[in-house]
């Protein structure tokens, strides 16, 4: 009779598989992930099937459900690798496949055959688990159970391959590898099926943020973005001692737009944004305020400090030449500088104060930094 504990965990992983199949349906460029994941799917559950059938026991049906198996779980390690943006491999998969079906077929002892699985699934698993990990660790969220539980299908597999390979005498051993094999193999065989699924959604997540919260035309925050920023800043303990805020917005705009059109006036503000994330800290926050102006968020930065940094930014963007269509553009920015420290903790009269000092700068001739006076001047 078929092992009834294997058919509800084959059943589960093909109904996750076509589920993330049709979850990511309106993603057009998963639709290769999509096909080697759903193929995965169906492989492990093949395998599984035909490695629980009771009818027949031919060496080359283990050799069939071995190539399915390990062929399903490299599918998987494949679509991982490529969500991260590594370069899909297909031949050393392909090797370690088709060894594995060699060695299950009757050219080799059957003693040797189960040395072999062990050790090729304990790879697997272990590949496995350092991809979810990599996955796992971008999301910084819960416990990276995937990673864990792959981690232990691979410490269980080499406890299985030491007990097969020097220890055979001790058949307690086996008696304890085994159901904690069977136990985590299974856990994470169904668990990673949603690993996919899980991934998925992370992308939907971060297509919605970055429409929620940053500028379509830049990249850089839109308000919104800028007043969460504000917020964290504001409730971050220990708070930051100094931080430096600037307005900034682009020289003669109106110019560029009228002479060369709008759609080069674009290109220079998002050259500008690129231009001026380039040389931004992990904790800086740059984001456009409305039209031509940007707001630019240092924590930890002294108003001095901020000071250089903008002028030599400034400069340096004076010198940058901008494709814009036919035309190649330079452009300049003009800023206005404030310090937000333990004296001064409301965000929005800042944000005024700097906005005030942009215009001054206009006022001055333009291309230059205005920056307001130390407190207690």
């Amino acid at each position: 009779m078929i092992d009834v504990h294997i058919l509800p965990i084959a059943l589960t992983i093909i109904l996750v598989g076509w589920s993330s199949w049709r979850f990511a349906a309106s993603q057009a460029e998963l639709v290769r992930e999509r096909r080697i994941w759903l193929q995965g799917c169906l492989c492990i559950a093949a395998g599984l099937v035909v490695e629980a059938q009771p009818v027949l026991s031919w060496r080359w049906l283990d050799a069939l459900s071995m190539g399915l198996l390990l062929g399903g779980y490299q599918q998987f390690a494949l679509v991982l690798a490529s969500l991260q943006g590594r370069r899909l491999t297909y031949w050393a998969d392909g090797v370690l496949c088709l060894l594995s079906v060699l060695a299950n077929t009757p050219l080799l002892p059957e003693y040797w055959a189960l040395l072999w699985n062990t050790l090729a699934l304990g790879v697997v698993f272990a590949r496995l688990s350092w991809l979810h990990w990599q996955i796992e660790r971008l999301i910084r969220h819960g416990y990276p159970i995937l990673t864990t539980l792959y981690a232990l299908g691979a410490v269980t597999f080499c406890l299985r391959l030491a007990v097969l390979g020097w220890l055979a005498e001790f058949t307690l051993l086996m008696e304890v590898a085994d159901p904690l094999l069977y136990l985590f193999v299974s856990t994470a065989t169904i668990y990673g099926s949603f690993g996919f699924l899980m991934v998925i959604l992370r992308r939907r997540t971060q297509h919605l943020v970055r429409e929620t919260l940053q500028d379509s035309l830049t990249g850089a925050l839109n308000r919104r973005g800028l007043d969460e920023a504000l917020l964290q800043l504001r409730q971050r303990v220990p708070p930051y001692r100094h931080v430096a805020i600037a307005m900034l917005d682009v020289d003669h705009f109106k110019q560029v737009n009228d002479r060369h059109g709008h759609a080069a006036g674009d290109e220079v503000l998002r050259q500008l944004a690129r231009f001026v994330c380039q040389s931004l800290r992990e904790q800086d926050v740059f984001a456009r305020y409305g039209g031509e102006e940007f707001c630019l968020l240092l924590p930890g930065v002294s108003l001095a400090d901020a000071q250089y940094k903008l002028d030599s930014l400034r400069e340096q963007f004076a010198r940058f030449p901008v494709a814009a269509g036919q035309a190649v553009l330079c452009c300049t920015f003009s800023a206005g500088l404030v310090c937000w420290d333990e004296v001064e903790v409301n965000p929005e009269k800042l944000l005024h104060q700097a906005d005030d000092l942009l215009y001054a700068a206009k006022r001055a001739g333009r291309n230059c930094v205005m920056v307001a006076a130390p407190h207690g001047d």
